[in-house]
């Protein structure tokens, strides 16, 4: 089992998550869905042709329409033996309202108090329309943010606390199997009523007539929202040997969320910001077993 390295992943982890991403972009070339690398992956095209060093992660965005197709052609393609398209839709216990393209023979755990695990991944993101205005699309996307909150609650049902071995689990108890049924079914429709509510706000604004669009699901915020012009083509770049494409209007939109960010950071913030709790690149651990291996 490897741990995670301070300022970085280690060149396994590194390998395994190109890998990911370069069949992910086969799947677009294929079946002809746009895509454009964001964020500090589309600073990596352009600053190192690569991944930035201390980066822990792969960034993706797709217009809506393709993400839905992408979406539903998934589980028809023939790599269910390696990857797994995970979503809040298709697993009870995912907590964000975007997707991951993982290799299901790896094992991560990002919290030990959200009991979900996924392989190696990559976070493919929706680009939605947006209000043209201003105003509007800040209480659009406060209001997305608020959802997508109550989504991070829902499966924090196990709670794991070490300390002088013991194991402290909160709101297991002991119910009769007509409670249990009740409480599983209140939990689904709380669940349902709050993936309800976060593609009410995603998709308020039409995608294909919006004039403004953006990542409601990124961690900049309103930052992240530009012109549509900005994602009408794309550009290509190279990342790590692999041909990948990047918003026409990639400046423009890196500028707004990093200002210069040609510009390499200090070497106190050349960190990895992902949090890992448990991660294994050798097998995919079932959660009960990982919950076992924390305490333990």
């Amino acid at each position: 089992m490897e741990k995670m390295i301070k300022g970085g992943i280690s060149d396994l982890h590194k390998k395994m998550l190109i890998d990911v991403f370069r069949d992910f972009v086969r799947i677009c070339e294929k079946y002809d869905l746009q895509y454009f690398c964001c964020g500090g992956t589309a600073i990596g095209v352009i600053r190192h042709q690569g991944m930035i060093p201390w980066d822990d992660d792969i960034d993706i965005l797709m217009p809506r329409p393709d993400y839905d197709k992408f979406l539903k052609i998934f589980n028809s393609l023939d790599i269910s033996d390696n990857y797994e398209l995970i979503t809040a839709e298709s697993n009870n216990r995912y907590y964000l309202p975007f997707a991951k393209m993982c290799d299901k023979r790896t094992t991560i755990l990002e919290y030990d108090d959200i009991p979900c695990v996924f392989g190696v991944f990559i976070d493919v993101f929706p680009l939605d329309g947006a209000p043209a205005n201003l105003s509007q699309r800040n209480k659009q996307l406060l209001g997305f943010r608020r959802a997508a909150n109550k989504l991070l609650v829902l499966p924090k049902s196990i709670t794991i606390n070490v300390r002088s071995g013991l194991t402290r689990i909160f709101n297991l108890q002991i119910r009769t199997a007509y409670n249990e049924f009740r409480y599983a079914l209140n939990k689904k429709r709380n669940r349902e009523k709050v993936l309800a509510e976060i593609d009410g706000y995603m998709l308020e604004t039409d995608y294909s007539s919006s004039s403004y669009c953006g990542n409601y699901g990124g961690m900049w915020g309103i930052k992240e929202f530009g012109p549509k012009e900005w994602f009408d083509g794309y550009e290509l770049g190279n990342f790590e040997g692999i041909s990948v494409r990047l918003p026409r209007g990639y400046h423009e939109l890196l500028t707004q969320m990093y200002g210069d960010y040609m510009q390499l950071p200090p070497l106190d913030k050349r960190v990895s910001h992902h949090h890992v709790a448990y991660l294994n690149l050798e097998k995919r651990v079932e959660i009960d077993k990982v919950l076992k291996l924390i305490r333990n």
